[in-house]
């Protein structure tokens, strides 16, 4: 059961930075700049992105933001797939 609930975890990260990502490459940030903007550092931003580090919600904050997007757009699957625009 643990590992099952490990695994779910580790996709909804990877689903999450993912999101990140798209959204940030989208809206022109570079990973530097924004990660600065955000106020994390660059390898942070890059292991938000990459799922191997969680979001905290300070971070999903800023991060919602400065990508001009509401916060369940990030964490929400399929929150753009139901016609809302990026």
């Amino acid at each position: 059961m643990t590992a099952k609930i490990s695994e779910v975890a580790r996709a909804e990260k990877e689903r999450i930075g993912a999101t990140i990502r798209t959204l940030r490459l989208i809206r022109g940030w570079r990973a530097d700049d924004f990660a600065n903007e955000v106020g994390i550092s660059r390898p942070y931003l890059s292991n938000i992105e990459a799922g191997r580090k969680p979001i905290t919600e300070p971070i999903l904050a800023n991060v919602a933001k400065i990508l001009d997007v509401p916060q369940i757009a990030i964490t929400r699957d399929g929150y753009f797939a139901e016609g809302r625009a990026a």
